[in-house]
Parts: structure tokens; sequence; C-alpha cells
């Protein structure tokens, strides 16, 4: 039912929009109506039209939070980055023991 669901709302339909036809998906136009009626004071409508933008900034928050956890691997191979980087910026070569690689 999803898979219908998604096709149905991807599919385009032309509206009528300050005089100009464009084309636009069902998707699209459904929540240029809710958005209308929501402006209009149809208490409904606003309330669905909350829900959704909370749910959509919700999931933008989880989707945009990078996940700041190194594995130990990582870690000793971004240590062992630095590590040649202060060497390379006092001008001496960095030490073999200092790599990480321990």
């Amino acid at each position: 039912m999803a898979t219908v669901l998604e096709r149905t709302l991807r599919e385009k339909v032309i509206i009528n929009e300050n005089g100009r036809r464009r084309k636009i998906t069902k998707l699209e136009a459904a929540l240029k109506q809710l958005t209308n009626k929501a402006a209009a004071g149809d208490l409904k409508a606003l309330q669905l039209l909350s829900a959704l933008a909370r749910s959509a900034e919700e999931r933008a928050l989880q989707t945009t939070v990078p996940d700041s956890t190194l594995d130990e691997v990582d870690e000793r191979v971004a240590l062992g980055i630095l590590k040649r980087l202060e060497a390379a910026t006092k001008g001496g070569p960095p030490d073999a023991d200092d790599t990480g690689d321990k």
C-alpha cells in the first residue's frame, strides 16, 4: 500500500495559479489546498498542517544531527593524522611510535 500511495502522490496534475497553468505533484497540490484552508481559518486544516510541520521539522533534525561517535579504529587513524600534522607544522618527522598504530 505504501508503494501505491507514494506513486499516486508523485503523479502530476495541472493547476491554474495566477492565470498560468503549472504541472505539480498531487502531494504538492494537496499541501497547497491544506495550507489555503488553514489560512482561511479552517481549524481542522490548521491543526493538521501544524502536526505535519512539526513532524517534518523533527525528521529534518534527526537527519541533520551527525553521529559523533567514532569506533576505535577510526579514532586511532584520526589521532595518527593529527600527530603527523603536528609534526609537520613543527618541522620534524613524526615518531614511528606516535602514529597511533599500537
